[in-house]
């Protein structure tokens, strides 16, 4: 029986294979050189056309080859009729892969081999596609060229090791999980910890708002950065694990600077344009949203849960780009943590809004940007321990703090998508999952009266939440709402309706907002700019 012709062939000109004794030698060196190799090979030498071809059933190692036989005198060069040969694919499996990062670190290890082509990598499905020239590396090579012991390399359609992958936490661990996020949520806020005791006001000293950082950085209103942070470090620590605990950190302080740095920055333009800037409800929804869903997407990856077709939605940085980045630098380049600390700018924090709003009075770059910097600078203290909490605990302690934080993340995520539906006026009917200090829905419908001229009065007080946060009146009157902003801080502070095209910072002490109720009989709903705290105004006919 003819045996099937052998996949891998490989021609090489060899100038001192010139007589019957060099093509012997070469030959016993070739054999010793593919030993260790699986599979089958066949060896031929022409000393006439002084070539050497070499056929293979697997892919060999050009590179290991020629440094056997250049030291014995043979000086290999591939053949032109090998390098014309079509070029190849290897199909490969390539287990411990997570995230993008993975798939650029395994790309750029691979590029350099001799042989390579290109390289395509898809960690959500775990697999690699080589494009060789003819001669391409083996396996073994392949495997060795990744420094990183989390990779494990097959061919392509092996069934993965148990060990491949990291186990999917039971269903009764996911469910202790999300009730210890929820339960110390709970706790946390009927222990008042998460209540917002500053209100932002003229003339604040840059200590005053240090200290509204500090307890921004204490409540649900830095939700959305910290639950970033989670991410970030999350992914960042995945792929340098084995890396000293100071290095690890190195993220988290990049995202806590960029942060810092970007807040000044836009602190300052803010003092300058002034309200040209000011983002609006919808456009804030629409930011919310999408810092939610991927946070969503992301506790879903640390708990193992996510699956591989919702990954691929996530938005990338072109592998181009990033390619290009990482060969300035060598390594991972600081633009990722810094910029992403640098975007949080935009996020919707309650407190952030608030703060930005007053930016826009000061009518200076200065002042506007002290103002930021002051904020962002009073809640580095506790983004930082929680970057070190998610990025220094190992062992058994280490994987239960990752597990949690991706079901802290999920809630996170979760909640702010509620918020953001609930700020672009289409809330969720979702159970509540706010752990702000909770009031329950009062009706205002003894707050609306009607004065002399025939205007709708709506009254309402600003505490912790909106009281009352349900109102009724009648459609197509003008109508004036006196808001008592007296004992109101954080969030509550800056009230929003995109339906009813209202977007206001209030004050210590009475605010006055004048409007005319739509004609179209409905219910209309209300929130502060994080659409934590809601109402709804019903309109009749």
């Amino acid at each position: 029986m003819n045996q099937p012709p052998l996949p891998h062939v490989y021609i090489f000109e060899i100038d001192s294979l010139h007589s019957t004794a060099r093509a012997e030698r070469l030959n016993a060196l070739v054999r010793e050189a593919l030993a260790s190799v699986e599979g089958a090979q066949t060896i031929a030498t022409d000393t006439e056309r002084r070539l050497l071809t070499l056929s293979s059933s697997v892919p060999l190692d050009i590179v290991a080859l020629k440094r056997r036989l250049v030291p014995e005198g043979f000086h290999v060069r591939v053949h032109e009729s090998s390098a014309s040969r079509p070029s190849q694919t290897m199909e490969l499996c390539v287990d411990g892969m997570t995230c993008r990062s993975c798939e650029l670190a395994v790309e750029r290890a691979w590029k350099t081999l001799d042989g390579v082509q290109s390289v395509q990598v898809d960690a959500a499905r775990g697999t690699a596609q080589v494009c060789l020239s003819g001669c391409g590396p083996s396996l073994k090579v392949l495997q060795g060229a990744l420094d990183e012991k989390k990779y494990r390399v097959r061919p392509g359609g092996e069934r993965p090791a148990a060990s491949a992958s990291a186990p999917r936490p039971s269903a009764i661990e996911l469910a202790g999980l999300f009730g210890l996020v929820l339960l110390l949520g709970i706790l946390m806020s009927k222990l008042g910890l998460l209540k917002p005791d500053f209100a932002v006001g003229s003339g604040m000293s840059f200590g005053a708002i240090f200290l509204v950082g500090l307890v921004a950085a204490s409540s649900s209103c830095i939700a959305v950065t910290g639950g970033l942070l989670l991410s970030a470090a999350a992914t960042f620590n995945r792929r340098f694990g084995s890396a000293a605990p100071v290095s690890r950190m190195r993220p988290v302080a990049l995202f806590v600077g960029g942060r810092i740095a970007s807040y000044a920055l836009f602190g300052g333009i803010l003092g300058t344009v002034g309200q040209a800037l000011t983002p609006s409800p919808l456009v804030t929804a629409g930011i919310t949203v999408a810092a939610a869903l991927y946070m969503l997407v992301m506790g879903l990856d640390m708990l193992h849960i996510a699956p591989a077709w919702l990954k691929r939605f996530m938005p990338k940085m072109p592998k181009g780009l990033a390619h290009r980045v990482m060969d300035a630098e060598g390594n991972t380049h600081p633009l990722a943590p810094v910029g992403l600390g640098a975007a949080t700018v935009f996020l919707p924090c309650g407190f952030t809004q608030a703060l930005q709003l007053y930016a826009l009075t000061t009518g200076s770059f200065w002042a506007g940007a002290m103002t930021l910097l002051a904020f962002a600078l009073g809640t580095a203290p506790s983004l930082l321990a929680l970057g070190w909490a998610s990025s220094s605990l190992k062992g058994k302690v280490g994987r239960f703090f990752f597990k949690f934080s991706g079901a802290l993340v999920v809630v996170l995520g979760l909640w702010n998508i509620q918020n953001g539906m609930t700020l672009a006026g289409y809330p969720l009917a979702l159970p509540e999952l706010s752990f702000t200090p909770r009031v329950e829905a009062s009706s205002g419908d003894r707050a609306v009266t009607t004065d002399a001229r025939g205007v709708q009065v709506m009254r309402m007080r600003v505490v912790y939440d909106y009281e009352p946060n349900r109102f009724t009146i009648k459609a197509g009157q003008p109508t004036r709402w006196e808001i008592d902003g007296s004992k109101g801080a954080g969030c509550a502070m800056a009230l929003v309706s995109r339906q009813l095209g209202i977007q206001q910072f209030l004050t210590k002490g009475p605010n006055v907002i004048e409007f005319t109720a739509p004609s179209q009989p409905g219910i209309y709903q209300f929130s502060c700019s994080m659409g934590m705290y809601r109402g709804q105004i019903a309109v009749v006919p």
